[in-house]
């Protein structure tokens, strides 16, 4: 591979590995995990040797000092405390600045040497000064060179370069202890010798409990070794046994190739345990096929049965998750421009289609029925081929929700309170299009509920709540859509304020009855809030209308729910993709257009005396006593209408930031899914087209962006 692409392959590793990373050291802060610690050790060290690879010089350094005083808290010498946070989360953020910062050298040397200090500061605690010396930059030294040795050669051991596998079976007699050794010693040096892929238990000598002499051995071991030693170096850990003891190395490195595979397969808690030599064959199918226990969870069966505990469970639990994120990440980079090539190619062959599809319709009765059988066939697989499309488009929000951990620490630090963000329904998949455009709406409202939704700790113990606030992050699919929410547990939206702010901009008159959600939404309108004052993070409101708008903009929707002193919901609902719209074909003369269904409102045919003419706001339709703009289309796109008056046609009227318009069109041709293909500015620089479709008769039609339409007419 190239230089060039070395460095490409290293930036979108870390890209991912930064955001990954921030979120693990946040969560370590809210709750101590060795797993974690484990983890964030792991992203430091894949950062510095790929930074070395890369030509990051100083960042392989930098990260290299960095992972010295991880390796002192993986360790338990250092204890997690703020001031590590701190300097890991200011790490992040210088690493981040030098891969991807630019041209910011002096802003980078002073961090960096700032961060170099701090963390000597911290490793002096438990070092002494020669130690201290040793781990802050001297790389020459022969115990970090033998620790940099190791750590590169475990890690290099992690990619599988020239391993065989050994099946060992060790059968030990009862009296072994009485020769002072330790069997399960033995069994600990033989993994150490390379890593462990299954280890299996045999449990068939172990007498019953009372008859049990704790000065026997009574248990043997099956293990499968992944390995770079030979043969003989494995039998030479049992050097001392192998004579009187049942002791036998198989080679199987050409016959597990397959089996390895496996592994990273999904697996069923049962074959954990097994794999893990926690139950063993026998036993897993004793449980599997015990009729009185069948109506219960395996993991219960198995401790019901004596045959593992609680925390086996649980590892076995962990290390099942663990296999599927595993899986997840063997996974084939594929940019999103070669979808929508594909997209596109399957759009001609539907075109394609309907070509045929209307040759066979001008066939012989015989003739005709054969080929559109035939195209019935295509048009199945056609439209396989385009859900399994869309499905590669298709990626989990999780990443996306954890990116904000960082955020709500420090935005809650600065504000001089205590909140913790929870998260429900990472595994959520949206298209990558709308994922990668709905963060700054959901930051914005997480910046809300931080400066003016939650109370400050004094203020929730007098309201009777914990000093510390929640945000819930939450995402969930329901009726072909995906839902987010975003919630907060602080002081909720007074209503009051709002009519009161309502009333003074002349938006109502004192006297109006109005619906809550009627009311709540004049929080959308532009430069309406509540806050008595802008706080430095935002006030309740206050760009509100720019998070409806871009929600809107990816055909979306986003409503309120609040309750006094309980705390405030903001629910969005958004299109499962950006590629696939549901749409109203509607007719203009001989043109076609389609009209987003999610803005439509109603469609209707007026009365001649419900068209007026307004001063400043011309041609409008009343709908209800309420006066709505008329738009003809024909007009704004220069085609020639069936007819003219609106009282012969109809009118769709549409939404969108809580403005309505009505759309005059000839005739409603009916709803159907469209594939979105988009327009080159080339063609036109319309805000009120979003793009065009190909129809089944091979015709075009254009795709009107509602929200456009109504910012073009208000300009």
């Amino acid at each position: 591979m190239s230089e060039t692409g070395l460095r490409e392959v290293f930036l979108e590793e870390s890209r991912e590995i930064l955001e990954t990373l921030e979120s693990d050291i946040v969560r370590l802060e809210e709750h101590y995990d060795r797993e974690l610690i484990d983890n964030i050790f792991r992203y430091v060290h894949t950062l510095k040797g790929s930074s070395g690879i890369a030509g990051f010089n100083d960042l392989y350094e930098f990260a290299h000092q960095l992972e010295n005083l991880l390796d002192l808290v993986r360790s338990e010498e250092l204890r997690v405390d703020a001031g590590i946070i701190d300097i890991i989360l200011n790490s992040v953020d210088w690493i981040r600045l030098a891969i991807f910062g630019g041209d910011r050298a002096e802003e980078l040397d002073g961090l960096k040497e700032s961060l170099l200090e701090e963390m000597v500061k911290y490793i002096n605690r438990e070092t002494t000064d020669e130690s201290a010396e040793g781990v802050s930059g001297h790389e020459d030294s022969h115990d970090e060179q033998k620790q940099e040795t190791e750590t590169e050669s475990q890690h290099q051991d992690e990619e599988g370069i020239g391993y065989r596998y050994l099946m060992i079976r060790a059968a030990f007699k009862e009296g072994i202890f009485e020769n002072g050794i330790d069997p399960l010693g033995i069994m600990e040096d033989l993994a150490s010798h390379g890593t462990v892929i299954r280890q299996e238990i045999d449990r068939k000598r172990l007498p019953d409990f009372h008859e049990m002499d704790p000065e026997r051995c009574y248990v043997g071991w099956k293990v499968i070794l992944k390995t770079k030693h030979s043969r003989d170096d494995i039998m030479n850990v049992f050097l001392f046994v192998r004579d009187d003891n049942e002791i036998s190395i198989e080679d199987i490195t050409s016959s597990y190739v397959e089996d390895d595979e496996e592994y990273v397969k999904e697996k069923r808690i049962g074959e954990i345990l097994v794999s893990k030599g926690i139950i063993t064959d026998d036993e897993f199918d004793e449980i599997l096929h015990d009729q009185e226990l069948k109506n219960k969870r395996f993991g219960e069966r198995v401790i019901e049965k004596g045959y593992a505990t609680e925390s086996d469970i649980q590892y076995a639990l962990k290390e099942q998750e663990g296999i599927k994120n595993r899986i997840e990440r063997e996974t084939v980079r594929v940019d999103t421009g070669r979808l929508d090539k594909l997209m596109n190619l399957l759009g001609e062959i539907v075109i394609g289609q309907s070509s045929i599809k209307r040759i066979a319709d001008e066939l012989d009765q015989e003739m005709g029925y054969r080929l559109n059988n035939a195209l019935y066939g295509i048009d199945r697989i056609t439209r396989e081929f385009q859900e399994q499309i869309m499905s590669i488009r298709m990626i989990p929000i999780g990443p996306t929700f954890e990116q904000f951990r960082r955020f709500v620490r420090d935005a809650a630090n600065a504000s001089g309170k205590s909140i913790t963000l929870e998260i429900e329904g990472k595994e959520t998949e949206l298209d990558k299009t709308v994922i990668e455009k709905i963060s700054d709406p959901l930051k914005h409202m997480i910046r809300n509920a931080i400066d003016h939704g939650i109370e400050t700790p004094g203020e929730r113990e007098k309201a009777g709540k914990e000093r510390t606030g929640r945000i819930d992050l939450r995402a969930y699919h329901q009726e072909g859509s995906v839902y987010i929410e975003v919630s907060d547990d602080g002081r909720g939206i007074d209503r009051s304020r709002i009519r009161e702010r309502a009333i003074s901009r002349g938006l109502i008159n004192p006297d109006d009855e109005l619906a809550d959600e009627r009311l709540l939404s004049f929080l959308f309108i532009p430069g309406f809030s509540t806050a008595e004052s802008v706080g430095d993070l935002s006030g309740r409101g206050v760009g509100m209308d720019v998070v409806k708008t871009n929600i809107e903009a990816l055909r979306g929707t986003v409503g309120i729910e609040s309750e006094g002193g309980a705390g405030t919901v903001f629910r969005i609902k958004l299109p499962l993709t950006l590629a696939i719209i549901e749409g109203m074909l509607v007719r203009v003369g001989d043109h076609r257009y389609i009209i987003p269904l999610l803005s439509i409102v109603e469609s209707l045919q007026p009365r001649e005396e419900d068209i007026k003419t307004v001063e400043e706001r011309g041609e409008v339709v009343q709908v209800r006593g309420e006066y709505v703009t008329l738009l003809r289309l024909y007009e704004l796109f220069g085609v020639v209408p069936e007819v003219t008056e609106p009282w012969n046609a109809l009118v769709v009227i549409v939404e969108s930031s809580g403005t309505w318009l009505g759309l005059l069109v000839d005739e409603l041709l009916g709803q159907q899914q469209i594939v979105i293909k988009n327009l080159g500015v080339h063609i036109t620089e319309s805000r009120a087209l979003s793009g065009a479709a190909i129809l089944g008769d091979g015709q075009v039609a254009l795709i009107i962006d509602v929200h456009g339409l109504v910012g073009e007419i208000s300009r």
